[in-house]
């Protein structure tokens, strides 16, 4: 029986999305007859397993064996992030322009029906943002009234001052929250892949120097807000390219 096996190097949500149509594929196309995920697989929060790979249906489990990880560094004109990782591993269904995939539907949760939500929680880069103001001055020139924004999650947050905080119990009410309020706003994160996935529209800003192919998307609408960046900022930057470069110190 040939047999597929996933190992997600990266831990993010939206790292695990990315792959997400991976196993539909696979069977769909007949190149597999198995799909698993490997143990070896890296998670930020045990949710991420839960509601990517354990709803799948796809997915026959879990294994302790090593597996294949493909993460493209360019993707080709017409294709997007999860079009380019799908060829990589040799599966084709003939489609571009693919969504990540949840098979979890969650409840419409009313509270946040008329509530227009912002989330400024990210980790990884997000474009040559190191404040919120760019992002202020847009909501001031679209006329956008934010009506809560996500609580603090980390240290990397680019909060809006005056605006109320909400938080959700997990990340499946999360999910529900996305698909209940009026509109979201967030940056190139692991919010927006999910947003994606739920099949839900959402406005997503990023800043100078982000690479093209997380803007992954057609669902959504990608703002650029260019840079804020002080002159101390952009050193530390350079000093960060120069590292990854030369001695591979990982991703910023």
């Amino acid at each position: 029986m040939k047999t597929l096996i996933l190992e997600i190097q990266n831990g993010g949500l939206g790292d695990h999305l990315f792959y997400s149509h991976l196993p539909r594929i696979a069977k769909e196309t007949k190149a597999y007859e198995k799909v698993l995920i490997s143990n070896h697989s890296r998670f930020r929060n045990d949710d991420y397993k839960k509601l990517v790979w354990d709803s799948n249906p796809y997915i026959d489990g879990f294994t302790n064996k090593k597996g294949i990880f493909h993460l493209p560094d360019e993707i080709e004109e017409g294709e997007n992030l999860l079009d380019s990782i799908m060829l990589q591993y040799q599966l084709d269904d003939g489609k571009r322009f693919h969504e990540p995939e949840v098979y979890y539907h969650p409840p419409v949760n009313n509270i946040f029906h008329d509530k227009i939500i912002y989330d400024p929680n990210y980790i990884s880069y997000t474009g040559d943002l190191s404040g919120s103001q760019l992002i202020e001055n847009w909501f001031v020139n679209n006329k956008v009234e934010v009506s809560l924004q996500m609580k603090k999650l980390n240290h990397r947050y680019l909060e809006i001052e005056g605006i109320q905080t909400c938080e959700t119990a997990s990340l499946l009410d999360f999910c529900s929250l996305i698909v209940s309020c009026k509109r979201m706003y967030c940056l190139t994160t692991g919010t927006a892949t999910l947003a994606a996935a739920l099949g839900v529209s959402v406005t997503v800003f990023y800043g100078s120097g982000h690479l093209r192919k997380y803007r992954h998307s057609a669902l959504h609408q990608y703002v650029a807000l260019g840079s804020d960046y002080s002159f101390k900022d952009k050193v530390k930057k350079t000093i960060i390219l120069f590292l990854e470069r030369f001695i591979q110190i990982g991703t910023r």
